[in-house]
C-alpha cells in the first residue's frame, strides 16, 4: 500500500499557496434567491457565504451551473475583460481530481 504522506507544515503552505492564486481575488457577483451581491473576490464570498472557494470558481467558469444553490459570476468590469482569454483557456483545461456536492 502506497501513500503519499506529506508533512502538515507543507501541507498547509501547499493549502496557502492555492489561496492565493489571482483567480481567487477579482470580483465575483452571487445570484442568490432573493438577491445578488457583489463580493471583493472569491475568499471573501467564502468567508461571507461558506461555500468553498473552489466551488464559487468552477461556477464562474461553467465547470458547474450552481454551488450550493447559488448562482456565480466573475463581475464584468476591466479585470474581466483582461484575463477573459485567462478564463476561457482554464474553463478548457481546468480538472480536478476530487469533487464536491454543490
Amino acid at each position: 500500500m502506497s501513500g503519499h504522506h506529506e508533512s502538515p507544515e507543507h501541507a498547509r503552505a501547499r493549502v496557502l499557496a492555492k489561496k492565493t492564486e489571482k483567480k481567487y481575488h477579482i470580483p465575483v457577483i452571487g445570484h442568490f434567491a432573493d438577491r445578488s451581491v457583489r463580493f471583493n473576490s472569491i475568499m471573501e464570498a467564502w468567508a461571507a457565504t461558506g461555500i468553498h472557494y473552489t466551488l464559487i470558481f468552477e461556477a464562474c467558469i461553467g465547470k458547474i451551473y450552481k454551488a450550493k444553490n447559488v448562482i456565480w459570476e466573475f463581475e464584468k468590469g476591466n479585470h474581466y475583460i483582461r484575463y477573459k482569454a485567462f478564463y476561457i483557456h482554464v474553463k478548457g483545461n481546468y480538472s480536478r481530481s476530487i469533487g464536491f456536492n454543490g
